[in-house]
């Protein structure tokens, strides 16, 4: 009796010691290197750090411009899907820039060129009396720079990365100068996170309350 009970153990413990290699087989990790042809390594480290499981790791190759992950061999696949629409050519852009003089007085002058979406904008402000000064469009593509002029203004900056998570563009380091004799004087220095087809309206002015503003009307398109 002996004899079979010390069988039936070791055939539990054998039988127990298979089910356990058979579940570690989904959890052996996977070590992958990725090399990018048209976005740089540590960008596409962001990209992936939210599909990277407890488990996952990665190092960043600068030298190759390539990414090691290490992770579960079914989130590699979806990493190796991230990667690939990220690792895109650089995307063409459009950025349109319409100037718009803005002031407050007693009776509303609206400019019939200006767009019905910016004077509602506007009026939220309380400037009421809007004057187009012109427009531009520059193209280019992701990390190109670029330079508009309407009248006596300058508009430069240069085109930052399309998201299509979010199917936006970084316009980066946006500085709009103004001429002034022979010297082009600063105005209004930021960086834009446009989503694409959307009119983003913003104040050059020191003041929100001044009674004169000078408005730069903005809009990103592929």
């Amino acid at each position: 009796m002996k004899r079979i009970t010390i069988l039936m153990m070791v055939l539990l413990l054998f039988s127990a010691t298979a089910f356990a290699d058979a579940a570690d087989v989904g959890k052996t990790l996977t070590a992958k290197t990725f090399t990018f042809k048209h976005k740089q390594a540590d960008k596409a480290a962001n990209v992936i750090k939210s599909i990277l499981s407890a488990e996952g790791s990665m190092s960043i190759q600068p030298a190759a411009n390539s990414l090691v992950v290490t992770d579960l061999p079914a989130n590699i696949k979806k990493i190796a899907a991230a990667l690939a629409t990220f690792d895109a050519p650089a995307q063409a852009l459009q950025l349109s820039i319409r100037l718009v003089s803005a002031s407050r007085a007693a009776e509303n002058r609206i400019d019939p060129e200006i767009a019905e979406d910016v004077s509602s904008k506007l009026a939220v402000l309380r400037y009421n009396v809007l004057e187009s000064l012109g427009e531009a469009s520059a193209n280019g593509k992701e990390g190109e720079p670029s330079v508009v002029s309407i009248q006596n203004y300058r508009a430069d900056f240069r085109f930052g990365e399309y998201d299509p998570a979010s199917d936006s563009v970084q316009i980066v380091d946006f500085k709009l100068l103004r001429a002034e004799g022979d010297q082009l004087a600063p105005m209004l220095k930021t960086t834009l996170n446009l989503k694409l087809g959307r009119t983003v309206v913003i104040g050059a002015t020191k003041d929100s309350k001044s009674q004169r503003a000078l408005m730069i009307v903005v809009t990103a398109q592929r």
